[in-house]
C-alpha cells in the first residue's frame, strides 16, 4: 500500500527520538534572550487582563474578533504575499491547525470563558495545561519518549488543574466550572497549534501571518455577509478602546509572537517554556490590582502546583539550554 505524501512528510521529519543541539550564545544575547521572554509574558498576562476587561465591557466577540486579527492579519498580509511559495510547502494540516488552534475557535472560547471564570483560572489553565496536551500529542502520535521528568511535572500540572476545579466545586459555582472546562478546551487548541507550528518549520512572523490573515479574511467575509451588527466602542471612551486594540490587534498579534520566538533562539524551547509559565503569577496580580479578584487557598495552591509542573516538565533542570535542531529533524 502506498504511504500518502502528508504521512511521508511526517515521518521524514521527524524520527520519534528528541533531537537536541546546543546553543551558542554570548552572554550578552542570554541577557537579551530574558528580556524577550518576559516582555511576551507581560504581553500574555495583557491579554488575560483584556479578555477579561472587555467581558465587563460592551464591546461583543465580533469586535474583540476584529481588533485581534484583522489588524495585524492587514499589516502581515505582504509578508504571507512575499513568503507564499515557502508557506504553501507547508502540508496543509499543519496550516490548518495553526489557523485554528491559535485562530477564531480559540480565541472567541478564551473571550466567553473569560466572562464565567476569573483571569487566574484562565492564565493558568491555558497556557499551564497545554503542555500536557502537547505531551500527550507527541508520546500518541509522534511516539516521543516519555521521560520521568515529564511524568513528574504534568502530574503536577494535574494536581494544579484538579485543585483549580474544586476551587469552583467548593463554592456550588457552575458558571465557573463550565468557563474553566471552555479554557481546557482552548488550551488544546493551543497544544495543536504549537504541534503544528513546530513542526511546519516557519519563522514566527510567517506563523503569526498564516495565523492572521485567514482569520481576519473570515471575519470579513463574515461582515460583508451580515451587516447588521450592534456596535459597542461607541459606549467606550477612546482610550479603553485604544487600549484594546493595542493590546489584542499589535501586542499579542505582532510584539509577543517575535519576542517569544527571538527567546526560543537565544534561551531554547525548554527554558522559554519555564519562563513562560510565570503568565498566571503576573496576570493574577494585575487582576488583584485592576479588577480586586480575591485568590483563595486552592486556587492559589493550584497556580503554583501547575507553575512548578510547567518547570518540571519542561527539563529546565535535566540538562542543559538547548533547542530543536530542524535541519536535523530533516535528515
Amino acid at each position: 500500500m502506498q504511504i500518502p505524501q502528508s504521512l511521508t512528510y511526517v515521518k521524514q521529519h521527524y524520527s520519534g527520538r528528541p533531537l537536541v543541539q546546543a546553543i551558542q550564545s554570548s552572554q550578552q544575547q542570554q541577557c537579551l534572550g530574558l528580556l524577550a521572554v518576559m516582555a511576551t509574558v507581560l504581553v500574555w498576562s495583557a491579554y488575560f487582563i483584556s479578555l477579561r476587561s472587555s467581558a465587563l465591557s460592551p464591546l461583543s466577540l465580533l469586535e474583540l474578533s476584529l481588533f485581534r486579527y484583522v489588524i495585524p492579519g492587514l499589516l502581515l498580509s505582504p509578508l504571507l504575499i512575499k513568503r507564499w511559495q515557502r508557506i504553501r510547502q507547508v502540508p496543509w494540516f499543519y496550516l490548518a491547525g495553526m489557523v485554528i488552534g491559535a485562530g477564531l475557535p480559540f480565541f472567541l472560547g478564551s473571550a466567553v470563558a473569560m466572562g464565567f471564570a476569573p483571569v487566574a483560572h484562565g492564565s493558568t489553565l491555558v497556557p499551564g495545561v497545554a503542555p500536557l496536551f502537547v505531551t500527550a500529542i507527541a508520546v500518541l502520535v509522534y511516539k516521543q519518549p516519555f521521560e520521568s521528568f515529564k511524568k513528574l511535572g504534568l502530574s503536577a500540572i494535574g494536581v494544579g488543574v484538579i485543585l483549580l476545579l474544586a476551587s469552583s466545586w467548593q463554592q456550588v459555582n457552575s458558571q465557573q466550572t463550565f468557563g474553566q472546562l471552555i479554557f481546557l478546551v482552548a488550551s488544546f487548541l493551543w497544544a495543536v497549534f504549537t504541534i503544528c507550528a513546530r513542526q511546519s518549520g516557519l519563522k514566527p512572523l510567517e506563523t503569526a501571518a498564516v495565523v492572521t490573515v485567514p482569520n481576519a479574511a473570515m471575519l470579513l467575509i463574515y461582515l460583508i455577509s451580515f451587516g447588521s451588527h450592534t456596535w459597542g466602542f461607541t459606549q467606550l471612551p477612546w482610550q479603553a478602546l485604544a487600549a484594546q486594540m493595542l493590546v489584542q490587534g499589535l501586542a499579542v498579534g505582532l510584539l509577543a509572537s517575535f519576542c517569544y520566538g527571538y527567546a526560543i533562539t537565544r534561551l531554547g524551547a525548554e527554558l522559554s517554556s519555564a519562563l513562560g509559565s510565570l503568565t498566571p503569577v503576573f496576570a493574577a496580580m494585575f487582576a488583584y490590582w485592576l479588577f480586586a479578584e480575591s485568590l483563595d487557598l486552592l486556587t492559589i495552591i493550584g497556580m503554583i502546583s501547575t507553575v512548578l509542573g510547567v518547570i518540571a516538565a519542561s527539563g529546565w533542570f535535566k540538562k542543559p539550554v538547548q533547542t530543536i535542531s530542524l535541519s536535523r529533524l530533516k535528515e
